[in-house]
């Protein structure tokens, strides 16, 4: 038992060894990123909300084609790929200025990284073991989750919906990170547990 946690510890390392390497040239980006997803400055989640919102109003007021919407993104993308860590690497941050905090939260955000990987395989994973062994809970789960965003597809307009998801996980680290969807999340369970009380009650 011993000998596989050893080995899973080790595979873990090169694991997270090999990410750091294969993002090293992006290492000052995702420094940065991270201290904005985290929420460093008070004004960060104030200034992400005002970018997503700025972005989707020019799609709304502009109304491009999908394709144009589509090839302007893999621009950006190519763009962002190329000039990225050349202006950071040559301009903003010199390798010199590389210091052991740097590494240290660098690899701590491999290490994140790495974790939201984990966590989506084995979502994907409890999925497919499920659709195997319990098909009728999956088609129900499926159903249900399908009809749900129907329904809410069909209240909101797309593009508001869009926007809302978007702003949602712009902020999402830095909520999980200051605690406040664990607060929402208990906050809500009490409404349930409330209203189920006052159910009972009344029978």
């Amino acid at each position: 038992m011993a000998q596989v946690g050893a080995a899973n510890s080790e595979s873990k390392d090169e694991e997270i060894t090999s990410l750091e390497q294969s993002l090293h040239e992006w290492r000052y980006i995702l420094l940065h990123a991270d201290g904005w997803l985290r929420w460093e400055r008070e004004n960060q989640p104030l200034i992400m909300a005002a970018a997503v919102t700025v972005f989707f109003t020019m799609l709304w007021w502009l109304e491009p084609s999908v394709l144009t919407t589509l090839s302007l993104l893999v621009m950006l993308i190519c763009l962002a790929d190329y000039l990225g860590p050349t202006v950071f690497h040559s301009y903003l941050c010199p390798p010199t200025e590389w210091t052991a905090e740097h590494q240290r939260q660098y690899q701590q955000v491999c290490i994140s990284l790495l974790r939201t990987k984990d966590s989506v395989v084995n979502g994907y994973q409890w999925l497919k073991n499920m659709k195997e062994e319990k098909p009728k809970q999956y088609f129900i789960l499926v159903v249900v989750v399908l009809a749900v965003i129907a329904f809410i597809g069909n209240l909101i307009p797309n593009l508001c919906l869009a926007y809302f998801l978007a702003v949602f996980l712009v902020l999402l680290p830095g909520l999980q990170q200051r605690g406040l969807l664990a607060q929402a999340y208990a906050a809500s369970l009490q409404v349930v547990v409330n209203l189920l009380k006052q159910t009972k009650k009344k029978d």
